[in-house]
């Protein structure tokens, strides 16, 4: 009977080295695995580490992008203030500019009215001065006609000089005739 048993002994025997094979291999499987889940739990940690470092460093980088905006923000708010100011004061010098071109087309008009005037001026006096040259000709044939008349009178006034003086002479010998006569007369 011990046959069985020994047999059942051996097959025991058997199954408890299968198991104990099984069992150190499932520990050495744990004990593998454990290593495994503690490199992973470090790098779990790590990561973790890594990742709140991450978040602070998004979270700075946030700030600064959101005080870079804020800043930009204000910036382009200045600009825009400066370029509204800019249009406006544009806006006012285009009307300054529609009103001196409204002026100086005025003023053109009115100098082309004036010219219009001159050269009708222009043509009058040209005609003035055509017909004073006319009359200037005519003077200075006048003139020489003139001349030769006072030329003409010159010599009569010198041929009566003589005669004026020959009567002054004249007279004076009657006058002396006429004294004589008085005192021949007075005797």
């Amino acid at each position: 009977m011990w046959l069985p048993f020994g047999r059942r002994t051996a097959e025991l025997e058997t199954k408890n080295r299968i198991l104990t094979d099984a069992a150190r291999k499932r520990a050495e499987r744990i004990k593998e695995l454990e290593h495994q889940v503690a490199q992973l739990e470090r790098q779990v940690t790590q990561l973790k580490q890594e990742l709140e470092s991450a978040k602070r460093a998004r979270e700075k980088v946030a700030t600064q992008h959101a005080h870079l905006l804020k800043e930009k923000d204000e910036e382009l708010a200045g600009l825009r203030e400066a370029l509204t100011q800019r249009a406006h004061s544009l806006n006012e010098k285009d009307e300054e500019l529609a009103g001196v071109r409204e002026a100086l087309i005025q003023r053109a008009h009115s100098l082309n009215e004036k010219v219009e005037e001159l050269a009708g001026v222009r043509e009058a006096l040209t005609r003035r001065a055509r017909s004073l040259n006319e009359n200037i000709e005519e003077l200075a044939g006048v003139r020489e006609v003139l001349t030769q008349g006072a030329r003409s009178l010159d010599e009569k006034d010198e041929g009566i000089a003589g005669v004026r003086e020959v009567f002054t002479n004249c007279s004076l010998r009657i006058l002396e005739l006429e004294s004589a006569l008085l005192e021949i007369y007075k005797k």
